[in-house]
């Protein structure tokens, strides 16, 4: 694959953590910045999708990473997805990720990257039987993955097209953990 978009997640509302979660910090760090600076460290190019409306979810990424406010983000994470593959449409796949998961390993994003060979391809990271994150698309999926609107984000097109995707087993918890809750981010730091 020639070129490789790193899109990350960042419009939710964050309406069960009770304010900003994504910056809210996780070893000295925002839990935005850093799900986008491990994308990063694979990802030869990267955009940062955010709401219209939440000018700390902006500051958290600014100057940083390059940012695209979606007007739509609200309706959805379908909405933000079609945005970030709209801005970046001249790619030959996309990498997607969620910036409320950034316990996922360098390691596992690189095999994830790697194993889209084809831009027919759909890669899905695997962990103790679950399915979780970053999903690669091939620049085969763009006209699917515009259309998309509403919360039920890309499933629809893992469903539409099951003999294209490639599953990759991973010893990786990070790719199931997303921050939803204070206590999800308590429970983080307990862990260590």
């Amino acid at each position: 694959m020639q070129r490789l978009v790193g899109v990350l997640l960042a419009g939710g509302a964050s309406a069960r953590f009770g304010g900003n979660k994504l910056a809210a910090a996780l070893d000295g760090a925002p839990i935005g910045l850093r799900a986008a600076r491990t994308l990063a460290a694979v990802m030869d190019e990267l955009i940062v999708v955010v709401p219209p409306d939440r000018p700390s979810t902006l500051t958290v990424f600014e100057g940083e990473f390059p940012v695209s406010v979606c007007p739509d983000a609200r309706a959805g994470i379908g909405c933000s997805i079609a945005h970030g593959v709209r801005q970046t449409a001249a790619a030959d796949g996309w990498l997607i990720a969620l910036a409320d998961m950034p316990l996922i390993e360098i390691a596992t994003i690189a095999a994830v990257k790697a194993a889209l060979s084809s831009r027919a391809l759909i890669v899905r990271p695997r962990t103790r039987g679950r399915y979780g994150h970053p999903v690669a698309f091939g620049g085969d999926y763009a006209p699917e993955l515009i259309a998309l609107h509403g919360d039920s984000g890309a499933a629809r097109v893992i469903a539409r097209h099951p003999d294209a995707v490639v599953t990759l087993d991973v010893d990786d918890p990070g790719i199931l953990l997303d921050i939803d809750r204070p206590v999800d981010l308590e429970a983080i730091g307990a862990a260590r």
